[in-house]
């Protein structure tokens, strides 16, 4: 398992929770068929989320890249906020207690 982590500043992040949510509901989010899971993390004191997302494979990952980026020109930049990382690190642990 992998996952990518996406590093994002600024924008609005009860109207991406918002947006989510109204997508998933509708069925109209388009992700990338590939993903697994899905993890956002959200520190609205120094306004910076982290969107993790979770493949099988990092080939799986290159693949979906396309369209993570067609996504981010889908959502304006004051709401998604802008990008500052993006990296790929495979799961060697995971334990639910």
């Amino acid at each position: 398992m992998f996952a990518r982590v996406a590093s994002f500043e600024g924008g609005d992040g009860k109207r991406i929770l918002e947006m989510n949510e109204e997508a998933m509901q509708s069925g109209t989010m388009n992700a990338p068929q590939e993903i697994k899971r899905v993890l956002l993390f959200d520190d609205d004191q120094r306004n910076r989320r982290l969107f993790i997302t979770f493949f099988d494979s990092r080939e799986a990952i290159q693949a979906a890249e396309e369209r993570f980026e067609s996504m981010g020109d889908e959502i304006p930049e004051d709401i998604r906020g802008r990008r500052t990382s993006v990296d790929v690190y495979e799961v060697v642990f995971d334990q639910e207690m």
